[in-house]
């Protein structure tokens, strides 16, 4: 019992982490847009000072942050949603619960393909954003928020006795 409780408390948490961090993304559009144009613009990149992926157009970028911005939404919805069916189905038999734990599992991968596959695939490494100034921050964060993401979708995904 006590897994399953965690299961959901756990999906719960990582997706309200999502949907917070969605919402000040919102709230601050204009700074975000900005930041990816900074990111991706090859500005303040002198430890490696060529950088292999293009700058992009404007309208690329706006597509990028939509994608973004969907997968944190998705990670946070369905973070949400699978944490309070996990928890409707705590007392539940194994077969029912096992099978209640999509919607968790659907979160937590969205959160791992954001953080660890836009932000430290395509963002770090791709635009170099690790030498940059402002690059610090979401270099670690998007390891972190990826690395709790992954962690919760492992926990969440080993089967219950």
């Amino acid at each position: 019992m006590v897994d399953r409780i965690l299961k959901a408390l756990i999906s719960a948490s990582v997706g309200l982490m999502a949907l917070l961090y969605v919402a000040h993304n919102l709230a601050n559009y204009p700074q975000a847009f900005d930041f990816f144009i900074y990111t991706t613009s090859h500005v303040d990149q002198v430890a490696y000072p060529v950088t292999l992926l293009p700058i992009p157009p404007k309208w690329l970028i706006i597509i990028g942050m939509v994608l973004v911005f969907t997968l944190e939404a998705a990670a946070g919805i369905f973070g949400l949603i699978g944490g309070w069916k996990l928890w409707q189905l705590r007392r539940a038999d194994t077969a029912s619960f096992e099978a209640g734990k999509s919607w968790a599992k659907i979160g937590m991968g969205c959160a791992v393909v954001n953080w660890w596959g836009l932000f430290q695939a395509v963002a770090i490494a791709g635009y170099q954003l690790w030498q940059m100034p402002l690059g610090e921050g979401p270099f670690y964060g998007s390891f972190f928020y990826g690395a709790m993401g992954m962690m919760a979708l492992i926990y969440i995904s080993q089967r219950n006795d």
